[in-house]
């Protein structure tokens, strides 16, 4: 069970490197970001389509991501 919830894991981290990579930065350019001229970078801007989806799995794959080891150390003992 273990080595199964281990192979899901590695596929779990593989998927959500793959959403983040996928999603449209939220800045213009990075240099904006670090120098504070990035401000509107929290702004309520609503994602359509692609990116409401994106933004969604990487929810879904982070939190999955943050509970399979914990049920894997359970499991463990």
């Amino acid at each position: 069970m273990v080595d199964i919830l281990n192979n899901l894991l590695i596929i779990n981290a593989i998927a959500l490197i793959v959403l983040v990579l996928l999603q449209t930065p939220k800045s213009d350019n990075a240099a904006g970001t670090m120098s504070g001229a990035g401000v509107a970078v929290f702004a309520q801007t609503k994602e359509r389509g692609a990116e409401l989806v994106f933004k969604k799995l990487t929810v879904v794959f982070g939190a999955t991501f943050m509970i399979i080891p914990i049920i894997i150390a359970i499991l463990s003992k």
